[in-house]
């Protein structure tokens, strides 16, 4: 989700640019489209003006509370806390550690505040419920809120209903009149919490090669990460021999290269990528063995292959060996555990079906240098340049 507040923000600046400071690709289309993870909202002060109903008399009250909310407060706080949670990443490799503050909890934040003023209000009458109930539908009540469309009404209703029972709201619904005059705009990727993850990742490697006293700055460009699929060790690639030892000594340790893997994988399967480094085969090959290796710490690509199977040295079929580690397992529940058989058993026949060696591992590369990590071998790059212009021609992400 991306949003625009075109009286206090440029227009074309995304939610990146108002929660990181930075500018990202986005679409135009209109309000009445159904807002989801790739949506792109523009606020216009002349639209709230205009979407607003002229009317000569009756009470405005939910408009008068709406006009009192700051929504760029709410953005602002955002803003920093994502900030913040990218500054203070730590120094292991782990996209998860840091909380993203998305543009919906923002605007829930928001509606929070204004329902909680209306029901405050509404608690000052004799019967609250009845009061909501008359001041949204009872053309006749004297605090009837003529300032609504008919949708408005119904939301406004809905929400202030929950906020007076619950003492919380439901999700967000943009066409709350608190949003008046916002635009939705569908974007072909949902690239906020994607690129707020690469920035994570970003700032973890610069620190770990930091402390490593290796120095970024003179990185080259040609600098390429690649993580094996089944031992998940990084290896770099496009630099001297001296400075490639230094930082795969730096980088691999601990879960840096599952992590790693894991990041790039996200990177590379979001809609619109077209990745040339993952296949559903490759993918399935890769979790037959790490599947296999988890439950049995044995590993595939060194047992023999025959019978739509595999087997281990002394004769043991793999798949009987799996199925007595689940048994064991107290990670798997009792209920799931015929179901986790089942799924492994169907991946590594499949692979043997093919054959181990017929299938590519799925290797996963990535560039890395002075802007950060940039992908490769996909239609999509999630990166972010670093330009002489200033802060305002950096771009997080671009479409081949």
């Amino acid at each position: 989700m991306s949003i625009f507040i075109n009286n206090q923000i440029h227009n074309n600046q995304s939610l990146l640019s108002i929660l990181f400071g930075k500018k990202t690709k986005s679409a135009a289309v209109s309000r009445n489209t159904n807002c989801g993870k790739r949506d792109t909202v523009t606020i216009s002060s002349t639209g709230k003006e205009m979407s607003a109903k002229k009317v000569s008399s009756g009470r405005a009250y939910n408009t008068k509370i709406d006009s009192s909310i700051d929504l760029q407060s709410y953005i602002d706080a955002a803003k920093r806390s994502n900030e913040d949670a990218i500054e203070n990443s730590g120094n292991g490799i782990n996209a998860k550690v840091a909380s993203y503050t998305s543009v919906g909890q923002a605007f829930r934040a928001a509606l929070t505040e204004k329902y909680t003023k209306l029901v405050s209000e509404a608690k000052s009458h004799t019967n609250p419920e009845n009061y909501i109930y008359q001041k949204y539908y009872d053309t006749g009540f004297e605090y009837y809120e003529t300032n609504l469309s008919d949708r408005e009404r119904q939301i406004a209703y809905n929400y202030e209903m929950q906020m007076y029972k619950t003492g919380k709201i439901n999700g967000v619904n943009y066409q709350d009149s608190l949003f008046r005059g916002i635009e939705i705009s569908g974007d072909v990727v949902d690239g906020d919490q994607i690129q707020f993850g690469r920035q994570v990742v970003n700032a973890q490697i610069s620190n770990i090669l930091t402390q490593s006293g290796i120095n970024t700055n003179e990185i080259p460009e040609t600098c390429k990460f690649t993580v094996d699929p089944y031992t998940y060790e990084i290896s770099v690639d496009g630099v001297g021999q001296d400075l490639k030892v230094a930082m795969e000594n730096a980088l691999n340790v601990d879960d840096n290269g599952k992590n790693l893997f894991t990041h790039i994988y996200k990177c590379a399967t979001q809609d619109g990528c077209n990745s040339t480094q993952v296949s559903s085969v490759s993918y399935m090959k890769y979790q037959a063995y790490q599947q296999v290796y988890t439950f049995t710490s044995l590993k595939l690509n060194e047992l023999s292959e025959k019978n739509g199977t595999y087997y281990t040295e002394d004769g043991q079929d793999v798949l009987s060996v799996v199925n007595t580690a689940i048994d064991k397992s107290d990670d798997v529940p009792k209920d799931y555990k015929a179901q986790m058989k089942a799924w492994i058993h169907e991946l590594v026949s499949g692979i043997s079906k093919i054959g181990w060696n017929n299938v590519p591992d799925m290797k996963l590369s990535i560039l890395f240098g002075l802007n950060g990590l940039k992908d490769i071998n996909q239609s999509i790059i999630w990166q972010y340049d670093k330009s002489e212009m200033g802060y305002d021609n950096k771009e997080w992400y671009h479409v081949i």
